[in-house]
């Protein structure tokens, strides 16, 4: 964005050129793709999803169907995902791929966590496993 200090100066053509220049959507657009930080920005929101979708996947500890572990499948599934988009240049394909990467992680998650919650509210309700807990050895002075 342009200092003030310019515009103070200005005529009435200047500032009709800088408020059609700041309308036009293509000198918009061309000004985004060109800086620097809006690369870095959606450069690192990609890189924490990424982290995200890892640390998430690491709760998939059970084997599938062909014996490899859910967390490698879910890994593989995001690399790919990433190879496929790496060129990508459009910053609205970059950011819709990035919002709907990360809602498709927090549905994971929460699928995740409320399935965990019903297996350990039936793992309650059923008791222990086999008879009552054990509490100890007796207290000392009372022989058996």
């Amino acid at each position: 964005m342009r200092g003030m200090s310019g515009i103070i100066g200005a005529g009435s053509t200047d500032v009709e050129a800088l408020i059609e220049e700041s309308l036009d959507k293509t000198t918009q657009r061309r000004r985004e793709d060109e800086s620097p930080f809006r690369l870095l920005t959606t450069r690192r929101e990609a890189i924490a999803l990424y982290r995200e979708i890892w640390r998430i996947s690491a709760l998939f500890d059970w084997p599938n169907e062909h014996g490899r572990l859910w967390r490698d499948v879910l890994r593989q599934s995001a690399r790919d995902e990433y190879e496929a988009a790496r060129f990508e240049s459009d910053p609205e394909i970059v950011n819709r791929l990035l919002v709907v990467g990360r809602d498709a992680v927090h549905h994971v998650a929460e699928k995740f966590l409320a399935k965990r919650q019903q297996l350990a509210a039936e793992a309650e309700a059923r008791g222990p496993p086999h008879g009552p807990p054990f509490l100890g050895p007796p207290p000392f002075g009372f022989a058996q």
